[in-house]
């Protein structure tokens, strides 16, 4: 058993999953590695031990493929990853869930930079960003296919789950087994989220540590690369 797990309990399987572990993440190859002893046939065995100790196969398969650890196990048991998981179409691996646990990393917070001005708006804040969407690297039994982001596709799904429509994730019509749409529980842990069709989502703002100098007359360079997030440095002119 875990010394400490990383998430309050008492809780559910489900609620661990959905909330506290990043089952979106690409699968890392310590993970392979240890998963590799659960395996349930010999010949899944030999590939996952494969994917975890050769790094140019690892990169090649799962990190071009952008496979998240489900998707692997589905892979090295011969089965395709391009359909929804089900009991018809799976292996089961015995693998114990405090194992599953360690292996994962714990889901992040993220982080988007205020693009609202707080002397417009005092009391909302309003954030820039761009929801994230890219088509994989084709790799060796690994069809190409679209990865969709964690953060940004929930505020995409919150905004219009609160105008009552669908989020329009999947914009190639023609290519609709390309995309297998994330299914998001926007209502919550038991619903905490969710009341009267109004949805919330738990936020933190972090203090800034960004100080302009005391001194006026000081040259201030101003930076912003990309587009949602901005550094700025106080750095003086020659």
């Amino acid at each position: 058993m875990l010394a400490k797990v990383p998430f309050p309990v008492p809780t559910t399987y489900e609620t661990v999953a959905r909330h506290y572990i990043d089952i979106s993440a690409v699968a890392g190859r310590q993970t392979l590695g240890i998963l590799s002893k659960f395996a349930p046939t010999e010949s899944s065995k030999e590939r996952m031990v494969a994917l975890a100790t050769d790094k140019g196969h690892y990169h090649d398969v799962v990190a071009a493929g952008c496979l998240r650890l489900g998707q692997v196990l589905q892979f090295v048991t011969g089965h395709d990853i391009n359909t929804h998981p089900s009991s018809g179409n799976t292996t089961a691996w015995d693998i114990p869930f405090e194992v599953i646990v360690s292996c994962i990393p714990r889901l992040q917070p993220r982080y988007y930079s205020i693009s609202s001005s707080p002397k417009a708006h005092p009391k909302a804040i309003h954030i820039t960003a761009v929801v994230l969407k890219y088509e994989s690297v084709e790799a060796p039994g690994v069809p190409v296919r679209w990865v969709y982001g964690v953060g940004t596709n929930l505020l995409l799904n919150l905004q219009y789950a609160t105008s009552g429509a669908t989020a329009p994730m999947i914009a190639e019509a023609t290519e609709p087994e390309r995309a297998h749409v994330p299914l998001y529980a926007i209502e919550g842990p038991r619903g905490a989220y969710s009341t009267d069709s109004v949805f919330r989502v738990p936020i933190h703002v972090r203090r800034s540590t960004f100080r302009l100098p005391t001194n006026p007359r000081t040259p201030v360079i101003m930076i912003g690369p990309g587009t949602v997030s901005a550094m700025f440095f106080v750095s003086p002119l020659c």
